[in-house]
C-alpha cells in the first residue's frame, strides 16, 4: 500500500523511548539537546514582531513564485550590510531549509541521482534524499584537533551520477567553518563532475571568532552553480514563523536557466505564507540583536563545557561556531550506552554521536542554547558521573 520511499522503523530507540517513560511518571529532565530557541530563554522584542506580522498589507494575496519583491530586497540588503552583494533576482524563498533542499534536489536530480554530502551532519539529509529519490553519498570529515574535509573521500565520492556537493558553513554539529581553500577545492571538483555546489548556512552568524581564512560564499563569481541556504529558523531564533530563502549564483546563464525552473518547481506549491513575507524587512531589522544574545549563549555555554571537563575523562572538540558540541567519552561503552545511562540514572537528555554519523563511537552531541546556569550545572553533574564511574 505504500511507498518504499518511506519504508522506516518507526519504533522510538531506547533512549527516546526512556525518556517518554521518565516524562510520563512526572520526572523533570534536563534536555541538553534542545535545539529549539524559543524554549531556552532568550528575550524576544514580541510588540515589534507581532506587529510586523499584523501588517494590513498581509490581507492582500499576490502570489509570486519566488517570493514577495520587498522580503527579497530586505534579504539583498541583509547581505550587504554584511558585505556580500547579491540581487533580489538571485533570492527565492521557501517555508524551511528542508523544503529548500528538496526544491533543489527536483531540480538538479533525476531519480537514482547522487547527493554527495559531509559526514558527520545532520540526518535530516538522509531522510530528504529519500524523500526526493535521490541516492545518498557521503565524505568524511576528519579531525585533528580541528575539522577538515577529505578531499580523498570526497573524491571517491563523485561518481558519474553525482548532481551535488553540500557543504555545512558551519557544519552540524562539528561546529567546523570551511575555509576558503576548502571552498575552491571543492568548487573546482565541483566543476570537473560538472555537480552543482549546496551550501548550508544556516548556523553561519554564530561563528565564535574572526577568521581570515573562512569561506565566503559570494566573495566572487564562483566557477559552479552555487546554491546557498539560509533563513530565520536560525538567524533570528524564530523557527515558528516558516521563513528559509535560497540564493542561486554562478554562471549568469545556468543562473538565469535555474531561477526559472525554480519559478516553476516554488509556484506548484506556493508554500510560503504572506504575513511572514511582508514582516521579513521589520524582523530582519531585528537581527542584529537576537544574534547577539544567541551568540553570546552558546560561547558562554562552550567556555563552561571546555573549564568543566579540563583534566577529566572527556574532552571536549573543538568548535567555532554554531549551536552544538561533541564530548568525546571513555570507549569502556558506546555513545548509546553512555547517553541512555546519564538518562537513567540523571535525567539529563544528551545524543549519541552516531546519529549524525561520527565514527567515534563514544561520542555525546549537546546543544549549546539552554539557559547558561541550567547548563553549567547540567555539564558539572555529567563530569562527577563520569569521574564516579572511573574510579
Amino acid at each position: 500500500m505504500f511507498s518504499s520511499r518511506t519504508e522506516w522503523n518507526t519504533t522510538p530507540n531506547q533512549l527516546t523511548a526512556l525518556a517518554a517513560a521518565k516524562r510520563m511518571k512526572g520526572e523533570v529532565l534536563l534536555d541538553l539537546s534542545e535545539s529549539n530557541p524559543t524554549r531556552c530563554g532568550f528575550t524576544y522584542p514580541e510588540k515589534e514582531i507581532l506587529a510586523a506580522l499584523a501588517a494590513p498589507a498581509s490581507m492582500c494575496y499576490s502570489p509570486e513564485p519566488r517570493g514577495a519583491l520587498s522580503a527579497r530586497t530586505a534579504i539583498a540588503e541583509y547581505y550587504a550590510s554584511r558585505g556580500s552583494v547579491i540581487a533580489p533576482e538571485q533570492v527565492l524563498l521557501t517555508a524551511s531549509t528542508s523544503e529548500a533542499y528538496s526544491f533543489i534536489f527536483k531540480l538538479l536530480c533525476n531519480q537514482g541521482d547522487e547527493v554527495v554530502i559531509p559526514k558527520p551532519s545532520y540526518p535530516l539529509l538522509e531522510y530528504l534524499c529519500q524523500l526526493n529519490d535521490t541516492a545518498l553519498r557521503q565524505y568524511r570529515l576528519m579531525y585533528d584537533g580541528e575539522w577538515h574535509i577529505d578531499f580523498e573521500s570526497l573524491q571517491s565520492a563523485m561518481s558519474g551520477r553525482a548532481r551535488a556537493v553540500v557543504l555545512i558553513h558551519p557544519n552540524n554539529p562539528t561546529g567546523s567553518f570551511l575555509k576558503q581553500q576548502e571552498f575552491d577545492r571543492v568548487c573546482a571538483l565541483a566543476a570537473d563532475h560538472r555537480c552543482a555546489v549546496i551550501v548550508d548556512e544556516v548556523f553561519q552568524p554564530y561563528g565564535f571568532s574572526h577568521n581570515d581564512h573562512r569561506a565566503k560564499m559570494f566573495a566572487q563569481q564562483p566557477p559552479v552553480l552555487l546554491f546557498a541556504l539560509t533563513g530565520i529558523s536560525k538567524l533570528l531564533g524564530l523557527p515558528q514563523l516558516k521563513l528559509s530563502w535560497i540564493v542561486v549564483s554562478g554562471n549568469p546563464v545556468h543562473t538565469a536557466e535555474a531561477m526559472d525552473r525554480l519559478d516553476i518547481i516554488a509556484d506548484t506549491y506556493l508554500s510560503v505564507n504572506t504575513p511572514v513575507q511582508i514582516a521579513l524587512p521589520r524582523l530582519l531589522s531585528l537581527a542584529s540583536s537576537l544574534e547577539h544574545q544567541i551568540r553570546e549563549r552558546v560561547q558562554t555555554n562552550y567556555r563552561s563545557l571546555q573549564t568543566i571537563f579540563l583534566n577529566s575523562l572527556s574532552s571536549v572538540f573543538h568548535v567555532e561556531g554554531g549551536w552544538y558540541a561533541i564530548l568525546r567519552f571513555p570507549q569502556m561503552k558506546s555513545d548509546d550506552q553512555w547517553a541512555e545511562e546519564i538518562l537513567d540514572r540523571l535525567n539529563i537528555v544528551v545524543q549519541p554521536g552516531h546519529y549524525y554519523g561520527l565514527e567515534e563511537k563514544s561520542c555525546l552531541v549537546l546543544s549549546l542554547l539552554p539557559e547558561a546556569e541550567l547548563f553549567h550545572d547540567a555539564a558539572a553533574t555529567i563530569c562527577k558521573f563520569l569521574h564516579d564511574a572511573g574510579k
